[in-house]
């Protein structure tokens, strides 16, 4: 329990410095400049991360596509993320990742088995906002 509890520490830990990395004003004028800047940044923490940190891989890529940063390198940490755990959280991510692509069925496939997993871990698992986002490729394909 204590191993668990220092894990989940450093995975808190982690995640708030990179919420920090992401507010940190970036004073450039090129798209292309501002996106290596945020990437380099997101490199510098995961080269630090233990193998079996799933969490940091996730959000660093959640963080990544919500500034509408979709490169190869994104994909690839929410694919470790998922070799090391699969969880609600980075199966999300991996449907975001595909609707920021345009691909909304596969997406849709993740958000599902989002839904599935993040029951299997909680009953009380709050599926709405990925019930929202398979809504939406619905309406896509209408």
């Amino acid at each position: 329990m204590l191993t668990q509890n220092c894990n989940e520490m450093m995975y808190v830990t982690r995640f708030i410095l990179i919420v920090m990395l992401c507010g940190i004003g970036i004073s450039v004028h090129s798209k292309d400049g501002k996106e290596e800047r945020i990437m380099k940044k997101y490199r510098e923490v995961i080269q630090d991360i233990s193998p079996d940190d799933w969490y940091t891989l996730a959000s660093s890529a959640d963080m990544c596509l919500k500034k509408d940063i979709i490169t190869k390198e994104v994909a690839e940490w929410i694919d470790r993320s998922l070799e090391i755990k699969k969880t609600a959280y980075n199966l999300e991510i991996k449907g975001d990742y595909y609707m920021k692509n345009r691909l909304p069925d596969k997406a849709g496939k993740y958000y599902l088995e989002a839904i599935k997993v993040g029951l299997e871990e909680d009953s009380n698992f709050d599926v709405s906002g990925l019930q929202e986002k398979i809504a939406g490729i619905v309406d896509l394909s209408t």
